[in-house]
């Protein structure tokens, strides 16, 4: 006797994932991931490098032209009253020429925040003098009147470097001292 109708048979109704294959997608994704956050931090890393780099520029940049147009002396020095770039740093337009940042009677152009810890700086304004003066010409000067050498800073992030040269005639530029040893020179800009 032929059956008239065939038996029902079981078929898989939803498009959704097995147990087993959603593990095995999770190990995959858990491996790629393992192996691009070294890549990544390492990134994040170098980008605050630059990062920090250009905003010490751009700060040795705003003090110059502020000092220009006000025809007064701009400062930038360490923050919070150290030696210590890693404080970050301070722009002022210097208004009763005492040397020194006032919050009462200086203008205040820039004030950067701390380094991330990952950073540190050393170097700048002839190694001891710990700040850059910015006459109202517009050039590099020391306290003293003098116009001081060319002068550095140098950002780490422990594995790369990014060099801030600054000339006395108030031209800056960013380098790399390992990739480009020559052309990263101070003496020469």
């Amino acid at each position: 006797m032929p059956l008239s109708k065939a038996t029902p048979q079981f078929r898989r109704q939803g498009a959704g994932f097995t147990l087993i294959e959603l593990m095995v997608t999770m190990v995959l994704l858990a491996v790629m991931l393992t192996l691009a956050a070294p890549s990544f931090i390492t990134f994040q890393r170098n980008a605050e490098l630059t990062s920090t780099a250009n905003s010490f520029v751009a700060a040795l940049s705003a003090a110059r032209s502020e000092a220009m147009k006000r025809q007064l002396d701009a400062y930038v020095i360490p923050a919070g009253g150290t030696q210590l770039w890693t404080n970050g740093w301070v722009v002022f337009v210097d208004t009763n020429n005492n040397q020194t940042y006032d919050s009462g009677t200086d203008l205040l152009i820039v004030q950067q925040d701390a380094l991330p810890s990952t950073l540190t700086a050393s170097g700048m304004a002839d190694g001891t003098d710990h700040y850059v003066r910015f006459s109202g010409s517009g050039f590099m000067s020391k306290l003293d009147g003098s116009f001081g050498l060319t002068n550095s800073i140098d950002f780490s992030n422990g594995g790369r470097t990014r060099r801030v040269i600054a000339s006395p005639s108030g031209r800056f530029r960013v380098c790399d001292p390992v990739a480009d040893a020559v052309s990263c020179n101070t003496t020469t800009f």
